[in-house]
């Protein structure tokens, strides 16, 4: 699936699998290897983004989901 997004100011437009997670996408395709997941069910925060403003644990939402959004490292 196509997604597109901004991550840290810049574009990125990317195939990605449909069950593939943000984190996963961010660390391998966008460059942002501070997104780290370290429990894969979002109780340590490791992987926390910001989405379009608001905090959201990346290892539990899936790339396609933060298409058409600007996505920002904490």
């Amino acid at each position: 699936m196509r997604v597109r997004m901004i991550v840290d100011g810049a574009r990125h437009d990317l195939d990605v699998s449909p069950g593939r997670t943000l984190a996963d996408v961010l660390a391998a395709e966008c460059g942002l290897p501070g997104c780290r997941v370290a429990c894969t069910d979002g109780t340590c925060g490791a992987c926390a983004v910001v989405v379009d403003g608001d905090p959201v644990r990346s290892c539990l939402m899936l790339a396609v989901q933060a298409s058409g959004t600007r996505v920002r490292g904490m």
